[in-house]
């Protein structure tokens, strides 16, 4: 599990473990670009915690303020699809049935 409140983690890092953690966690303690924000944290295909549904452009704002709220809004509006979310969610389900399994020996 990641240690998000201790360590600083690069975008590929965390979207591996995208599932694992709370989004709200992730926007808290990380440096976010505003790509992986619309992408991820703002998207419902992640959003597996009720506080994570919640997540507000305010919230964003709050806890990344090298962010401007005018370019987030642009960027939502300007997103078509996650490109990389199926591949995202199809290693995750790979690794953890993984781990299912071995865990089963």
């Amino acid at each position: 599990m990641l240690e998000l409140y201790n360590i600083k983690y690069d975008r590929k890092t965390l979207k591996e473990h995208i599932y694992s953690v709370k989004l709200m966690d992730i926007l808290k303690t990380q440096t976010l670009d505003i790509t992986f924000i619309v992408r991820y944290i703002l998207s419902d295909l992640y959003q597996l915690h009720e506080e994570d549904m919640n997540i507000s452009i305010e919230d964003v704002i709050k806890y990344q303020p090298h962010i401007n709220k005018q370019d987030l809004e642009k960027e939502l509006l300007e997103l078509d699809s996650d490109d990389d979310s199926i591949e995202v969610f199809q290693s995750y389900s790979e690794r953890n049935y993984t781990k299912k399994l071995e865990s089963m020996s």
